[in-house]
């Protein structure tokens, strides 16, 4: 099944149970409704089907919710799931992923008072990590540095040889070009890499590590600070949760042996 796929699943299953939020754009009207904040705690993040699910608190939140692209980005909406006055599930493919991390998110929650509607919206940063495996050399490259740029997320690992190249999963990386000539990175043995977004997220989601020169390198992510849970949850977590035939029915006393 594809993160698409799979994702449809999520939030089928969620609709069934709770109800969808309404998809933004229904209301174009309550988009010009004056902007609060919106009191909202990330619980927890795990994946699901192969989608990153964000579970989170809300103070006086709605069921009508959107989650777009946040920062400097167009607000698109991304994901899906449900939400309640004070509860918010939100599942999120691996492109949706690749975009939160280069955007950030924006949950907007459409609250009625009286007879206004207010739009209340929380920031959530996204960050990136990744750490060395037990498994990887004591004297193989290590992590110096994880930063968001432009192009992707920019790892420096040292030391290296100037033929090193980062494997993904989806891509085999060449080390960034050096910015003068004079440069000359095997002098301290570093080099710099830029992993695609999507690389980076279908490796969060996947549980496919970096690899370079007989290194691995788990790759993780947060949301307003809490970090992914490094056990994920099993795949049918959701059709559990969700089964509707409830506990086996207890015996009647004095049923034959």
């Amino acid at each position: 099944m594809t993160a698409r796929g799979s994702l449809a699943a999520i939030a089928t299953i969620v609709c069934a149970m709770y109800g969808c939020a309404a998809q933004a754009g229904e209301d174009d009207a309550s988009d010009e409704a004056p902007a609060e904040s919106l009191d909202l705690t990330v619980d927890s993040l795990d994946v699901v089907h192969g989608a990153l699910r964000i579970s989170a608190t809300m103070v006086d939140g709605a069921a009508d919710v959107s989650v777009r692209l946040g920062g400097e980005c167009e607000r698109r909406d991304v994901g899906g799931g449900m939400s309640t006055l004070s509860t918010l599930v939100w599942a999120l493919a691996d492109t949706d992923v690749a975009d939160a991390i280069r955007c950030g998110l924006a949950v907007r929650a459409r609250v009625r008072e009286g007879a206004r509607t207010v739009n209340k919206v929380a920031e959530l940063g996204v960050n990136v990590d990744a750490n060395a495996e037990s498994q990887s050399a004591d004297d193989g490259p290590q992590l110096q540095t994880a930063a968001t740029s432009e192009a992707g997320i920019g790892l420096v690992f040292a030391p290296v040889t100037r033929s090193a190249r980062l494997t993904t999963g989806d891509s085999i990386l060449e080390a960034a070009p050096r910015e003068s000539e004079d440069e000359d990175p095997a002098i301290d043995g570093a080099a710099s890499f830029v992993v695609p977004f999507l690389d980076f997220a279908r490796s969060v989601l996947r549980g496919r590590p970096l690899g370079l020169e007989g290194s691995s390198f788990a790759t993780s992510l947060s949301v307003q600070g809490v970090s992914l849970r490094s056990d994920p949850a099993p795949v049918d977590a959701v059709s559990i949760e969700s089964d509707p035939q409830g506990p086996d029915e207890p015996e009647e006393p004095g049923d034959p042996p």
